[in-house]
This record gives C-alpha cells, sequence and structure tokens, in this order.
C-alpha cells in the first residue's frame, strides 16, 4: 500500500538545493539609502564607506592547499545535505510502516548517506595528511 505522502517526499531533495542556489542569487544589501532629498547640502552629509574586496585565496601558495580549501568548502556545503538524507531515510523508515520493500529502501538510502559522508570526510582527511606529508619536505 503506498503512501499518499510519498510523492512529496520525491521533490524534497530539491529544497535544500534550490535554498543554496537562491542564496548565491540574492543581491547582496548595500548602504547606498541617501537621507531622502535632492539638493547638495544634504548630498554632502551622506558618508561615504570605502569598500574592499578580500582575495579567498591569499594564504593559498601551493596546489596543495587549494586543494585542502576546496575540499573544506565542499565538506561545509555538504554536511547539511547529508544529515538532511539521513533524517529522510529515518522518515521512510517510519513510514515503511513494516513493508519489506519500503524498509529495503530505507535501509539502502541510509546506508548511501553514510557512505557518502565517510568518503566527503575521508577525501578531507586524505587531503589533509597528503598536505602535511608534502610540508615535511
Amino acid at each position: 500500500m503506498k503512501s499518499t505522502l510519498q510523492p512529496i517526499f520525491k521533490y524534497l531533495a530539491v529544497i535544500p538545493m534550490l535554498f543554496i542556489l537562491f542564496s548565491f542569487m540574492m543581491p547582496i544589501a548595500t548602504n547606498a539609502q541617501g537621507r531622502g532629498g535632492n539638493s547638495p547640502q544634504e548630498a554632502s552629509d551622506v558618508n561615504i564607506e570605502e569598500v574592499t574586496l578580500e582575495n579567498p585565496l591569499n594564504g593559498i601558495n601551493s596546489i596543495e592547499g587549494l586543494l585542502v580549501a576546496l575540499l573544506n568548502i565542499i565538506m561545509v556545503l555538504m554536511v547539511p545535505v547529508i544529515v538532511f538524507f539521513i533524517i529522510y531515510a529515518g522518515f521512510k523508515y517510519v513510514m515503511a510502516q513494516g513493508n519489506a520493500r519500503e524498509v529495503e529502501e530505507a535501509t539502502r538510502a541510509l546506508t548511501y548517506a553514510i557512505i557518502g559522508g565517510v568518503l566527503i570526510l575521508g577525501a578531507v582527511a586524505i587531503s589533509q595528511i597528503i598536505k602535511s606529508v608534502v610540508d615535511a619536505f
């Protein structure tokens, strides 16, 4: 017997991806608001702040450092996704209600979520080990 909520859960995986996409597309608020007047005297009262952009790769001078920095960014982005899929697999267990096929699907989803998490954490750990070995020479 299929659950009436099952079609909804197929699309829940899209929600974190849409959140990430729209958060990058949102404009950055700036301090560009004037004081509401058009006279030259009011325009001269507006404080203009200098904006500087810092290079995010400023402290990186090697390929190993770049790879470690990229893997750390990937890890920060993927941890919430992995947690979401572990919660999703637990929810599938609850919704299975003893149905052997659905319990097997939930077990597979949980296994894949854990394997993905281990792969990401392992990649970061291996890159840190390689970086420390290269820096030792």
